[in-house]
């Protein structure tokens, strides 16, 4: 994932904020994050090797899929989820923004746009599943189940009733500001539910 996804999220969150980390990693964002924001943060994260790593670092993180570890928390407990690199391998993905929007009151999700130039010349001029930076395995090794764009992305947040508060957009130069669809390679956005 670009290193700026991860800087624009410790912007987004304010100082001592209550956050979950879903699919945590080895949970160096997670520890940046507590160490820079004093956040008072939570994982989830499937492979139990990730979770010793974490739990090395001193971090709170449960080994589990995502959907079993949002069963074991109230309404609100959180002031923020995030959901950065995993959103596309979600798999019941309506229920998991629900159960987000539930223990949390806002979410922040990171996808990789599959609408990219560079993935769309590939599509057309070599007829093959790309192979990108920002979609970096073929495409029978990668963990993605979801192929879409920042124009998909925006419809599933109208259909689910969900404001975009802010959103970035990278590719390997760094921010992208003009056609993002075009031109971005990985995008963040901030999300709360429509009031």
């Amino acid at each position: 994932m670009n290193p700026l996804i991860y800087d624009k999220v410790i912007e987004w969150i304010p100082q001592g904020a209550r956050v979950l980390d879903l699919g945590t990693g080895d949970g160096a964002f997670l520890e940046r994050l507590t160490k820079s924001k004093k956040i008072v943060g939570e994982g989830v994260e499937i492979d139990p090797e990730l979770v010793t790593r974490c739990i090395e670092r001193g971090l709170v993180v449960h080994q589990g899929n995502i959907l079993d570890g949002l069963d074991q928390y109230g309404t609100e407990v959180f002031d923020y989820v995030l959901l950065l690199g995993t959103f596309q391998e979600l798999i019941p993905l309506e229920h998991v923004m629900r159960e987000a929007f539930r223990v949390g009151k806002r979410v922040i999700v990171s996808f990789s746009n599959f609408a990219h130039l560079k993935v769309r010349l590939q599509l057309l001029l070599h007829g093959r599943s790309p192979v990108t930076p920002a979609l970096p395995e073929p495409w029978y090794k990668t963990h993605n189940l979801r192929f879409f764009s920042v124009l998909d992305f925006k419809d599933l947040c109208n259909t689910l009733g969900i404001n975009e508060i802010d959103s970035a957009y990278f590719n390997s130069k760094g921010r992208v500001k003009f056609c993002p669809n075009l031109f971005c390679e990985e995008a963040v956005t901030l999300l709360e539910l429509k009031k």
